[in-house]
């Protein structure tokens, strides 16, 4: 319904909204690949809390870079 808003207001509707449902489609099998090749990558712990702390730290920096536009 977004990108539908968004695609009637471009030049080329068609082609922003195909060029969205593509983008898509790419996106999550991507994913899908992603998440077989890493399979093995991730049956260790270590691997799952070196993924948290880079989570974590970017999560922590989007924050502070919020908190310093906002009272910046």
């Amino acid at each position: 319904m977004l990108l539908g808003t968004i695609a009637a207001r471009s030049p080329q509707p068609w082609g922003f909204g195909l060029g969205a449902m593509t983008a898509s489609i790419v996106w999550f099998a991507s994913l899908g690949l992603a998440g077989r090749l890493l399979a093995p990558v991730f049956e260790s712990e270590r691997a799952w809390r070196v993924l948290d702390g880079l989570v974590g730290l970017t999560m922590f920096s989007l924050a502070g870079s919020l908190l310093l536009s906002v009272w910046g």
